[in-house]
């Protein structure tokens, strides 16, 4: 995976989850780290220098997407993406147009060769200069009318991923505390995939109260190995429990 990006640039690697917050007119995009060693109940908060004005990401949209190798050989064949608690995208597993959106939009984020969305985020100047607001090795804010936002990139308006997927992969912030769930589609077959709730992320979209800051809390899903022996052990008390009343 490449690691991209000058001083003053965000830089990602493979497996990062990046945030893009879209609120009065302008983004505010952040790495958050690996997924994969984000532990349940992780927070980051993150400073926006007041880049989305008074009320944060409040009254804005949010989404986040995690960039997955290799890149190389063969398609990546899955995708990692958030979506609000009302959508469903495991409905539209093993229909055509959602199978082959799920390597498409991993290339539509970095296809592995030096371009796509993400890969432009390392292109912006330093703070301060050509209309970037924040630029640091995590975080880059700039204004929504920028050719390489996500909005005029990727967002296109509708948050379909580059109008890949067939639901938006945006929630709108209307408060702190705003859950949002996280996706894994993969592509098992030609026309077929399945879908995985891996998790959640508590968006406080102003957490400071003066739009200065932003809070992400991811939340993992429990493998199903787990539940079954929560409720083992569950059924285990259920079981003493009645014994020592028998006794």
């Amino acid at each position: 995976m490449l690691t991209v990006g000058s001083a003053n640039a965000l830089t990602y690697t493979s497996g990062d989850l990046v945030t893009v917050f879209v609120n009065n007119g302008n983004e505010f995009i952040a790495d958050l780290g690996n997924l994969a060693t984000l532990a349940s109940g992780t927070s980051v908060v993150l400073g926006t220098s007041a880049s989305l004005g008074s009320t944060g990401g409040t009254g804005g949209i949010f989404t986040a997407f995690e960039t997955n190798a290799p890149f190389t050989g063969n398609d990546p064949r899955s995708l990692t993406f958030t979506t609000d608690p009302s959508v469903n995208p495991p409905s539209n597993d093993n229909v055509l147009s959602y199978v082959r959106a799920l390597p498409s939009g991993q290339l539509a984020l970095d296809d592995g060769s030096a371009s796509g969305w993400l890969f432009n985020l390392s292109g912006f100047p330093a703070a301060g200069t050509g209309g970037v607001l924040v630029n640091d090795a995590t975080r880059v804010a700039i204004p929504t009318s920028n050719p390489s936002s996500y909005t005029n990139v990727i967002g296109l308006g509708t948050n379909e991923l580059n109008n890949l997927l067939p639901f938006s992969t945006a929630a709108t912030l209307s408060g702190n505390g705003q859950v949002v769930d996280l996706w894994t589609g993969k592509q098992t077959g030609l026309r077929t995939s399945v879908t995985t709730l891996i998790g959640t992320l508590t968006v406080d979209g102003n957490f400071a109260g003066d739009g200065s800051e932003v809070r992400v809390t991811f939340n993992a899903v429990p493998e199903p190995g787990t539940l079954l022996l929560v409720g083992a052990g569950l059924a285990g008390l259920v079981w003493s429990g009645r014994g020592r009343r028998a006794a």
